[in-house]
């Protein structure tokens, strides 16, 4: 890449060079830019036009990222910040709003464990749609989406579903539950989970606050690379 436009592309910025007919630009939710261009193409001038609608969309998410700054260092569970703390076990202190754990992988071992057992028991609570049960219960640490549902029936849930508030967990168990019998997000399928949790329109809206929130959170950050 030429130095000059080098200057021109704000630090942070991930360019991509592909063979492709038009440049793509995304904003992502910790306000960092990402750019799939043509090898020549002058990403710097395309960012200077794109400048406006840039600002647009960072203001964007720091509206719904509002509620985690100044916390970015603490812990997101279950819908409440806690204080990391080092300790040999985990364990959770809500008199004083501190959770411990010796390690960033142990702790990611531990939530991991907790999440799956939660899930398989909020599972229970809707039989109608799970049938025999789901084939397999997975939880992932996943950058794109809160869960899916296979074909074959296998449920896999993101670990970031720990961090949200527990009616969002039960509309997430609710709509992977409810592919288990509709595989698509047809308008029946959008009926049955409207049968078995209020307002999902409302749900995904939270989720998608929370998403951005947990994208600038330090702590789950090092979860990921644990």
């Amino acid at each position: 890449m030429h130095r000059i436009e080098d200057d021109r592309i704000p630090a942070g910025t991930t360019v991509v060079r592909k063979a492709v007919k038009s440049a793509r630009l995304q904003v992502r939710p910790d306000g960092t830019l990402r750019v799939v261009a043509p090898p020549s193409f002058d990403v710097g001038v395309f960012l200077q036009r794109n400048a406006t609608w840039i600002e647009e969309q960072r203001a964007k998410f720091d509206h719904m990222g509002a509620e985690g700054r100044g916390r970015e260092d603490q812990l997101l569970l279950r819908g409440r910040f806690y204080a990391p703390v080092t300790g040999d076990r985990f364990s959770v202190d809500e008199a004083t709003r501190r959770v411990a754990f010796p390690s960033p992988s142990a702790l990611r071992q531990t939530l991991t464990r907790m999440l799956k057992e939660e899930v398989a028991d909020r599972l229970e609570a809707y039989p109608d749609l799970v049938g025999d049960g789901p084939g397999r219960i997975a939880v992932k640490l996943q950058r794109t989406r809160w869960g899916s549902c296979s074909s074959l029936g296998n449920i896999n849930i993101n670990l970031r579903v720990i961090a949200l508030p527990e009616a969002l967990q039960e509309y997430i168990v609710v709509h992977e539950a409810a592919h288990l019998r509709e595989q698509n997000h047809s308008a029946r399928f959008w009926r049955l989970v409207g049968s078995h949790y209020p307002d999902p329109g409302a749900a995904e809206a939270e989720l998608r606050r929370y998403w951005v929130i947990l994208e600038r959170n330090q702590i789950w950050a090092s979860l990921q690379r644990a």
